[in-house]
C-alpha cells in the first residue's frame, strides 16, 4: 500500500526525471545548430576547396575532434585547472551559497536592499526582481523577462551531443554512401 510519503517520493522523483530529460532534449535540440554549421563547412571546403567529396569524411571527425577538445577545455577551465590566467571559481560556503567579494563589506540590514540592484560580480550583473508571494514556500521560480545564460556545463552537454551527431553523421556516409572509402571516385 502506497502512503502519502511514498507518494510525494514517486511524484518528486518523476519530476526530477522529467527535468533531466527536458535538460537532455534541449542539449540535443541546440547541438544540431554546431553540427549543421561543421557540416555545412565541411561541405564547403570539400566540394569548392578540395574539389573532392572524399574529404568532407575526414572533415566531419575533424570537426568532432575540435567539439571534443573545445568541451574539455571549457570543463577544465570551469574546474580552475588554469589557474595562471586568473580566473579562479568563485569560493562556496558549506551550502554551496557564492558570494560576491562586493557584497562583503556591506552592514547585514543592506545585504538584500537597493545597494546590491547594480552590482557587478564575477559572473555580471545580479538582477533581482521580486518574486511575488509564494517564493518562501520553495516552489520554483516562474519564468520571466530575464534568462539565464547557458552553464558551462550545458555548454558542454551540447558539445558533446553534437561531437556524437558528427560521428552517427560520418559512419551513415560511410557505410550506407561509401563517402570516404575511395579517393578516386
Amino acid at each position: 500500500m502506497r502512503t502519502p510519503e511514498k507518494v510525494v517520493k514517486i511524484g518528486l522523483s518523476r519530476r526530477v526525471h522529467s527535468e533531466r530529460l527536458e535538460k537532455v532534449l534541449t542539449a540535443f535540440v541546440y547541438a544540431l545548430f554546431p553540427t549543421s554549421f561543421a557540416v555545412f563547412v565541411s561541405f564547403v571546403l570539400a566540394r569548392w576547396g578540395f574539389k573532392r567529396m572524399y574529404y568532407m569524411a575526414q572533415l566531419l571527425p575533424l570537426c568532432m575532434v575540435f567539439y571534443l577538445t573545445l568541451a574539455w577545455f571549457i570543463y577544465l577551465r570551469h574546474e580552475g585547472a588554469f589557474w595562471w590566467l586568473g580566473r579562479r571559481k568563485p569560493p562556496q560556503s558549506v551550502l554551496g551559497h557564492q558570494e560576491s567579494h562586493l557584497a562583503r563589506d556591506l552592514p547585514e540590514d543592506k545585504v538584500s536592499g537597493e545597494e546590491l540592484l547594480h552590482l557587478r560580480d564575477e559572473s555580471g550583473l545580479i538582477f533581482r526582481r521580486d518574486t511575488g508571494p509564494g517564493s518562501v514556500s520553495g516552489e520554483p521560480p516562474q519564468p520571466g523577462p530575464y534568462r539565464r545564460a547557458a552553464s558551462p556545463k550545458q555548454a558542454i552537454w551540447i558539445l558533446v551531443w553534437s561531437a556524437c551527431q558528427l560521428a552517427i553523421l560520418a559512419t551513415v556516409l560511410y557505410h550506407w554512401f561509401g563517402l570516404g572509402a575511395r579517393f578516386y571516385n
